[in-house]
């Protein structure tokens, strides 16, 4: 038997879909940077110039110039 939706549901889903966009896009940028860590092909210093030019794209795409680090 069906039953009727309550706000809560509604929010529950809503809550449940921005959370898998976020997961997605953070395995996405995640993803890029990884595959620059690991690919032999490259020195030390060209990785970490991969990684900057990410980093770079990230903070065009999303219209953040400071996205500030994370302190140990």
């Amino acid at each position: 038997m069906a039953r009727t939706a309550t706000p809560g549901d509604f929010v529950q889903i809503v809550a449940e879909e921005v959370s898998s966009g976020i997961d997605r896009a953070v395995g996405y940028w995640l993803g890029r940077i990884e595959l620059e860590v690991v690919d032999r092909s490259l020195t030390t210093s060209q990785r970490v110039e991969a990684i900057k030019g990410i980093l770079q794209e990230y903070k065009i795409l999303s219209g953040r110039a400071d996205v500030g680090c994370a302190s140990a």
